[in-house]
């Protein structure tokens, strides 16, 4: 598991994610995770300077990556097709908006 306020990095990663000791080059996971800390950042509100990263963040940068990995193995056609169901990836997905920015339970009228 990471470290509390820290990014996901090769080594933990493959602690929390087992399927990424398939991804070939090591290289190539480390890409995955630096690709999707600057998407979960972009997306994310801003932190202060010397705040520590929220678990929030760390999980959600986890679940891109994977996510990222994911639309890698996509057809063509957009299918990830593993021979007994399909599935279409989308970047960014609701479940790591919602890590990010989550909902409130009372809508605001104005």
């Amino acid at each position: 598991m990471f470290a509390t306020g820290t990014w996901y990095d090769e080594e933990s990663a493959l602690e929390d994610w087992p399927d990424a000791y398939s991804i070939d080059d090591s290289g190539t996971l480390t890409m995955y995770l630096e690709v999707a800390k600057s998407q979960v950042l972009a997306y994310a509100p801003a932190l202060a300077n010397d705040a520590p990263i929220p678990e929030a963040y760390a999980v959600a940068q986890l679940m891109q990556a994977r996510n990222i990995w994911n639309a890698s193995k996509v057809s063509p056609s957009g299918d990830i097709n593993t021979g007994s169901y399909a599935s279409t990836p989308f970047p960014l997905d609701w479940q790591v908006r919602q890590l990010l920015r989550p909902r409130r339970g009372v809508p605001v009228i104005f």
